[in-house]
């Protein structure tokens, strides 16, 4: 019984630094009032400022580099992009869409504000 009291108050011990030290720093400075937050996008994306960085960041110099290829794409240039979104549902890849391969493979989701910039850029015309 004395270990389990010692391995209580030592789980809560942790608790309470964890709650007093570490919660605060992971706290935003933004307040918000809904649970809904709203999403920076360019008003004008283009390829070179911000798609190609999202791109290279998260696939383009990774798994669809001029190199590997994977799935015979490469993403390290506007008309690999491109060509990805027109005829490879790359959008419905980032978003997890169902019915596609989720991307990128084996790591988190992309930012909701990346994923809306790309959308963005598509949806405009995809300026270079």
């Amino acid at each position: 019984m004395k270990r389990t009291f010692t391995f209580l108050s030592v789980a809560t011990a942790f608790c309470v630094v964890t709650a007093t030290v570490i919660t605060p720093s992971c706290k935003s400075s933004k307040s918000t009032t809904s649970t809904t937050t709203a999403v920076s996008v360019p008003d004008k994306p283009s390829y070179a400022v911000h798609v190609k960085p999202i791109v290279d960041a998260a696939c383009g110099t990774k798994c669809h580099s001029p190199a590997k290829k994977a799935d015979g794409l490469d993403l390290s240039f506007y008309e690999g992009v491109k060509d990805a979104c027109e005829k490879h549902k790359l959008l419905a890849s980032i978003k997890h869409e169902s019915g596609v391969k989720a991307m990128p493979r084996m790591a988190p989701q992309l930012s909701k504000e990346a994923i809306a910039t790309i959308e963005k850029w598509i949806n405009d015309g995809y300026a270079q």
